[in-house]
């Protein structure tokens, strides 16, 4: 019988948060920047620009680790550079410091694990007992439909639902608690913790 606790983990790309946006003279929007999800940042972009999304041109560059961070919903760095940009009337690097990723930034959430095993004579698990508390990152977001199943997070739970033992006797459970962190799935998501 154990009880583990994982905390925030911020991501910690090894590229800050940049991206370069420009209006041009025939209408057309470009976005440069390590997007993780360029669909999603086009219509981002094209929304905060007012611009149709087919003037709007993403150029995906390399990145130096995104590790999730670039792959938001709302594409933070992309609203930003592009309102900034709009604003002006011309084109505009953005990029945020360190300091601002840590602390505007997304984070891994923090979990808490409680598992109880049993063993028989010869030391097999016979049985598990799994119960994890955290915060949802499917919840409330676009991904919910795919993430969320039966009111559970599927991150949540990844690594313990789908434990790579074959045990007789498992149960997991899963309580999620909603805390007004900003959080984001984290390199290899849910296995992370």
């Amino acid at each position: 019988e154990a009880t583990y606790e994982f905390p925030y983990l911020a991501h910690a790309a090894l590229e800050p948060m940049n991206a370069v946006a420009r209006f041009n003279a025939d209408g057309t929007l470009e976005v440069w920047g390590g997007h993780q999800i360029p669909a999603i940042h086009q219509q981002v972009a094209a929304g905060v620009g007012g611009v149709a999304p087919d003037k709007v041109v993403l150029h995906v560059m390399k990145t130096g680790g995104g590790f999730g961070r670039r792959a938001t919903a709302d594409g933070d760095i992309i609203q930003e550079v592009v309102a900034v940009a709009k604003t002006v009337g011309k084109p505009v690097k953005m990029q945020w410091t360190r300091e601002d990723d840590m602390r505007g930034g997304r984070y891994r959430p923090m979990y808490v694990h409680s598992v109880k095993a049993g063993l028989d004579s010869g030391g097999a698990l016979v049985a598990w007992r799994h119960h994890i508390v955290g915060q949802s990152i499917g919840r409330g977001t676009m991904f919910e439909g795919f993430l969320v199943k039966n009111g559970v997070d599927m991150t949540s739970v990844e690594g313990a639902y789908n434990l790579p033992y074959a045990v007789p006797n498992q149960q997991v459970d899963l309580t999620t608690v909603d805390v007004g962190v900003p959080v984001l799935w984290w390199r290899a998501v849910g296995s992370t913790h």
